[in-house]
């Protein structure tokens, strides 16, 4: 289907994503929290495992940060959360986004 640039198509998304993200100290603690969302049936597309916040110091010493891990989890999220924190995570939130637009639509 052909379109112009001014037209305006509307598109179909979700109402809302919730994300839980939890912080962990180590790898092993933040794969053993991916393992326990695997095997409560969170799915891998689900599950996010990220470094975060690496650097070297003064002397080009290399210094880790974080691991977060983010999951997906709307109508689930109090049983991510829980099963995160019972993983040795910290710093757990959950966001809940809301979603609207219409591709094509100017805005200024």
């Amino acid at each position: 289907m052909e379109t112009k640039p001014d037209d305006v198509q509307e598109v179909q998304v979700p109402s809302e994503h919730v994300a839980v993200v939890a912080m962990f100290p180590d790898r092993e603690t933040a794969e053993s929290a991916v393992d326990a969302l695997l095997e409560r049936g969170f799915t891998d597309d689900q599950i996010s495992l990220v470094a975060r916040g690496a650097a070297t110091d003064d002397k080009g010493k290399f210094v880790p940060g974080g691991l977060m891990v983010t999951v997906s989890a709307k109508n689930r999220e109090d049983e991510a959360e829980r099963l995160l924190r019972e993983h040795e995570a910290r710093d757990v939130t959950t966001n809940r986004i809301g979603v609207t637009g219409k591709v094509g639509e100017e805005t200024s």
